[in-house]
């Protein structure tokens, strides 16, 4: 697919690059800027990309972006979710920008845009700008966005240099729509307020993945033209046979 990408100079976007090019996907990325870009990546990794210069909240632009690079897919990494209750929700002026530029573009390209959004584990109550994300895209036309939101737990570089891939990595993820899998619940599951808080405690760091391998997924993911993730939230574990590893 063309995949236009935002974020690219985050911990995640950087590794898109790489994961998506493995997976033979066009890669379109946009960029607030360049020139952080180049310092980023490897130069070998961006002659292979196309690269725009754009704010992420910027709609009109990012429909141009689609529009004048023919792109049928979009991933968006861009955007820092609050973390309090009381932090105003920034991430949606881009969640919002970029579902609306989708949506678009997709009406005058005549096809849908395929999209995936970066979110996080919704088991924590006060992360209520993940489920912002969710309602945004939920009220969009489905025949234009065909979205999914991934919902990984802390994701942690599994190596600090990012170059070109030979071959797709792979990963070691289970995934499941619209809950977390694998999910253990301990003996104070029942009681009122102090049981979900301990079953987040318990479960946290099982859900633990790598930057690399969220990057494989969704890459891997926009090769299937029907994938069972659109129009899901997607929860993601390291499956058990590779933790045993």
């Amino acid at each position: 697919m063309k995949v236009l990408l935002l974020g690219a100079t985050g911990n995640l976007g950087s590794r898109l690059i790489p994961a998506l090019l493995a997976h033979n996907h066009s890669v379109v990325i946009y960029v607030r800027s360049e020139s952080k870009l180049k310092n980023l990546i490897d130069s070998a990794a961006l002659s292979k990309c196309t690269i725009v210069s754009g704010d992420a909240t910027n709609s009109r632009a990012i429909e141009e972006a689609l529009l004048n690079n023919q792109c049928n897919a979009l991933i968006n990494s861009a955007g820092m979710a609050a973390v309090f209750p009381w932090q105003a929700p920034q991430m949606q002026v881009i969640v919002q920008a970029v579902a609306n530029a989708a949506v678009e573009a997709s009406r005058k390209l005549g096809y849908p845009i395929r999209c995936w959004f970066l979110g996080g584990m919704t088991v924590f109550p006060f992360f209520t700008e993940h489920t912002l994300t969710y309602e945004c895209l939920s009220q969009k036309p489905a025949s234009n966005l065909k979205w999914s939101i991934l919902a990984p737990s802390a994701m942690a570089p599994a190596n600090k240099e990012i170059g070109l891939l030979e071959v797709p990595r792979g990963n070691p993820l289970v995934a499941k729509n619209d809950t977390v899998p694998d999910w253990s619940r301990t003996f104070l599951s029942g009681v009122p307020y102090l049981g979900m808080y301990a079953d987040i405690v318990v479960n946290m760091l099982r859900y633990n993945t790598t930057l690399e391998d969220c990057a494989d997924f969704m890459a891997a993911d926009l090769t299937n033209e029907e994938s069972e993730h659109v129009g899901h939230r997607v929860g993601i574990i390291v499956s058990n046979q590779k933790k045993g590893q």
